[in-house]
């Protein structure tokens, strides 16, 4: 389950509990919710255990969470409504000024049919924030479908009616070997699981890979180089919209 943490009303993953690529796809989510001045209420469109329901709650006036019945099954909270097969949830026109949609999009197989939802649920200039996956195994099977480039993101979006404030690459092929380090050995310290504090110690040690990538990535001429030479494989992309008005 994902565990949202907070310090001083800074909301983060932490990096020893979550997989990197979930941690620097975050932090530029979280970044971009500040951008939106339209704060009355939100949709959490596809919203699993609701991690970010506390921190959305704060920025907005109210918090809706919507989810597919079939595999919300397998998460431990509830919406507050469903979302049918044909991508619609039971609310009226122009209901929000916000949806977020973190790492769904890749379990859509008509992603066009939840777009032009967001547009109809959406407020004149309203805004759609969201990450979606590149590098990502098979995961929520059987209902994963697609991995997005940015291309095809940006036409997707374009053709849906939105204006793109903000589609950003996170990562790049030097912090997914990491995490495919990190994943590989990690199968074989699973037997040692019983064993607490030789599991402890064993996954900590497959772990430093990732972690050195974390802070060493946050220097900027690091980024930059990594980015320019390594940027063509990221872990995925964050991504801010906005509806166009309706006038």
């Amino acid at each position: 389950m994902l565990k949202l943490s907070h310090k001083n009303k800074n909301y983060f993953f932490s990096i020893f509990h979550h997989p990197v690529s979930r941690v620097m796809k975050s932090e530029l989510f979280i970044k971009y919710i500040k951008l939106v001045d339209k704060r009355t209420s939100v949709l959490d469109y596809g919203s699993g255990d609701s991690p970010y329901k506390v921190m959305l709650n704060e920025y907005f006036n109210e918090y809706v969470a919507a989810d597919y019945q079939v595999t919300n099954e397998k998460h431990s909270v509830r919406p507050d409504i469903f979302i049918d097969d044909n991508q619609h949830v039971n609310v009226a026109d122009q209901r929000f000024s916000c949806v977020v949609v973190s790492e769904v999009l890749e379990h859509i197989y008509k992603p066009h049919d939840a777009l032009q939802e967001f547009k109809r649920i959406l407020e004149p200039n309203g805004y759609v924030i969201g990450t979606v996956p590149f590098f990502m195994w098979e995961h929520e099977r059987p209902y994963d479908f697609h991995r997005y480039t940015y291309f095809g993101l940006k036409r997707m979006f374009e053709d849906n009616g939105f204006e793109i404030v903000k589609l950003d690459y996170v990562g790049d092929i030097v912090g997914v070997f990491t995490y495919c380090f990190s994943k590989l050995f990690g199968v074989f310290i699973k037997p040692f699981r019983k064993i607490k504090p030789l599991f402890f110690v064993l996954k900590t040690i497959i772990k430093i890979p990732s972690l050195l990538y974390y802070y060493v990535v946050k220097i900027k001429a690091v980024k930059s180089f990594f980015k320019k030479y390594f940027g063509e494989y990221p872990f995925g992309f964050v991504f801010v919209l906005k509806s166009k008005s309706k006038n």
